[in-house]
């Protein structure tokens, strides 16, 4: 009986997960993988550490290389390979040196970082994409020449990934999104705390201003001029606009592909042509909370997907778990997270809380907020955003966890979680978004949102918090009158919410829900509070 061959196109990450995982489960296969670049299964997640100088040298996101794939796992390793076409009828690849018959295809052919289309861009010998080894090399080799001035096109992940490492490493670093700002795809607060941090770090944001053009000098670019309102100048340009799915193979062979151009394909990893599965960046996934498939280009999801499909290419039948778009990021000292369906509207609800990641008495407590997202009829929990300190990336796990548990904001508030003074709180952050949220599901004290305020112009009452921390932002309280002195004061609170709502707040909101709980208490019922207070005004 003839071996099964089971060859897999593209080796940068998925698809030497999916090749290793068809030889655990197949020691009698010929798995073969196929690699148009250099290298095989390197981290690109760790571009920016590198370039940092956290990590030291090319070879430790590189271990399990060409040689390493050969010895052990006994997969035969081609790289310099490209793979022209697919006839998925007569299950052949065409090579440059002729045809390559298979039994099972995994297509793992990634993504492309195209570069804008303003002439001189592309092609300059200061310009990079960051997204391979190869792309850090070059970055490096200018960097030894002494140059400093680096700017970076594109404020999501991979920018401001790329933004990190160049600080650490001592760069003069501009950041410059076209669009209104940066994390574009995050709340306007959690932007704003970002744009923060990379100000204080010394590095300039520029947002809302596309680039027009940009001057040259020996194939250099040496300055980007924005759309006639300045420009800036450059040593050495790192291109993070995004990526696309690279799919022109299986479009071609007659796949079904997304109108994103992501490959559609089932939870087994099989696309529409028989034979042939795919993984990784280039495919679609079902979400987990709205059940629609999403294109999700980030490594967890290209790892499990990988599994799926080397398993199911070795004759097994293991499905995809559905995705909820789980990401973290670093920026300084500042962590980044979100999990889940994070798009506020008449069908979620929205709590915001601050907190801290241990006992505010213990040395290096750090700030975190907070936004947990759910379902106001059943409470279930949907998706969440936090930023603050250490701890950040617990506290989006758990919420993660949560979601795919199908846990409501009652249950999150009761979640029994682990406390010592230098790991967390007694009542973790985590308990306390989902009490919020309770509190406002009970109808307890209306939660406003400063949107909301700022439409329907209800009174605003401080309560004390925002003058002790100095928090007062772009809030125009009608009154001030501290939470200790509120009962005494009811009747003056009653004559200023005779013909409209009134809102209590605070720097965090704490304050301002007991304020309102008061208030309500003493028969005024359209009393509420400013959830997650004035902290939560920034952007």
């Amino acid at each position: 009986m003839a071996r099964r061959r089971i060859v897999v196109v593209g080796g940068a990450f998925s698809g030497a997960v999916a090749a290793a995982r068809a030889r655990e489960l197949d020691e009698g296969a010929e798995v073969l993988l196929l690699e148009r670049g250099p290298e095989v299964s390197y981290g690109i997640g760790g571009l920016a550490h590198l370039l940092s100088g956290e990590i030291e040298g090319p070879g430790a996101l590189n271990r399990e290389n060409v040689r390493f794939f050969r010895d052990v796992y006994n997969v035969d390793v081609r790289t310099g390979v490209e793979v022209r076409s697919i006839d998925a009828k007569a299950h052949e690849l065409e090579l440059d040196d002729g045809p390559l018959r298979y039994d099972r295809l995994v297509v793992a052919t990634g993504v492309r970082s195209p570069v804008p289309a303003i002439e001189g861009l592309e092609g300059a010998t200061n310009v990079f994409r960051f997204r391979r080894l190869s792309d850090l090399e070059g970055i490096l080799r200018i960097l030894k020449r002494g140059t400093n001035r680096v700017v970076i096109l594109g404020g999501g992940y991979f920018g401001l990934e790329a933004a990190d490492g160049f600080l650490r490493r001592g760069c003069q670093v501009t950041v410059v999104e076209k669009s209104e700002r940066i994390l574009g795809s995050y709340s306007p607060a959690t932007s704003a705390r970002v744009r923060e941090v990379l100000n204080a770090q010394g590095a300039s944001v520029v947002e809302g201003q596309p680039v027009t053009r940009v001057s040259t000098e020996n194939r250099r670019v040496t300055e980007l001029l924005f759309n006639g309102q300045g420009s800036v100048p450059a040593d050495l340009v790192v291109v993070c606009t995004g990526v696309e799915p690279r799919t022109e193979l299986l479009r071609k062979a007659g796949a079904r592909l997304l109108r994103d151009g992501s490959v559609k394909v089932n939870r087994r990893m099989a696309t529409s042509l028989q034979d042939v599965f795919a993984c990784g960046v280039c495919v679609s996934s079902k979400h987990a909370v709205t059940g629609k498939r999403v294109w999700l280009p980030q490594a967890s999801v290209a790892d499990r997907s990988g599994q799926v499909a080397g398993a199911n290419a070795a004759g097994h039948d293991q499905k995809m778990a559905p995705v909820l778009g789980t990401a973290i990021l670093r920026i300084g000292e500042l962590t980044v997270g979100r999990t889940g369906w994070t798009a506020n509207g008449k069908k979620t609800a929205v709590t915001r809380v601050h907190g801290f990641d241990r006992d505010p008495y213990f040395p290096g407590a750090n700030e975190i907020t907070m936004e947990i997202f759910y379902k106001p009829g059943s409470g279930r929990i949907v998706g969440a955003e936090a930023f603050g300190g250490a701890g950040t990336d617990k506290r989006i796990d758990v919420l993660a966890t949560a979601i795919l548990g199908k846990l409501d904001v009652e249950a999150l508030a009761g979640l029994d979680l682990a406390y010592a003074a230098p790991y967390a709180m007694a009542r973790d952050v985590t308990n306390v978004s989902g009490q919020v949220a309770a509190w406002s599901r009970e109808r307890t004290a209306r939660a406003w949102t400063p949107a909301e305020i700022e439409k329907e112009k209800p009174v605003v009452i401080d309560v004390g918090s925002t003058a002790e921390k100095g928090r007062g932002g772009p809030i125009r309280a009608q009154r001030r009158i501290p939470l200790e002195k509120l009962r005494e004061r009811m009747s003056e609170v009653r004559s200023l919410a005779r013909s409209r709502p009134v809102v209590f707040l605070c720097g965090t909101g704490r304050k301002g829900y007991l304020a309102a709980r008061i208030a309500r208490g003493s028969g005024l019922k359209s009393a509420g509070y400013l959830s997650g207070g004035v902290a939560s005004w920034p952007a």
